[in-house]
């Protein structure tokens, strides 16, 4: 069987793909704010960052409707009409 390649089976790979980076890496790390400071003559810079967590299940979801929607693209698009 042939994986015909069209846009819902490039949209079931990316979505497998952000499961699974999801699943191996779940906090995502995003600069907040950044401030300079000026303490006793020194200039400083602050930087925050907000750290945001994915959870496993979201990553799992994620993954079935990747795989969902790649075993959506094998199907005949006549057979889709019925």
């Amino acid at each position: 069987m042939a994986l015909k390649f069209n846009s819902l089976a490039i949209i079931g790979i990316l979505f497998v793909a952000l499961g699974i980076g999801a699943l191996v890496h779940p906090n995502v790390v995003m600069p907040a704010k950044k401030q300079e400071l000026q303490i006793a003559g020194n200039r400083v810079i602050m930087e925050t960052r907000r750290v945001i967590t994915v959870p496993g299940v979201l990553g799992a979801l994620i993954i079935i409707a990747g795989v969902a929607s790649l075993v959506l693209s094998q199907i005949n698009p006549d057979a889709r009409r019925r």
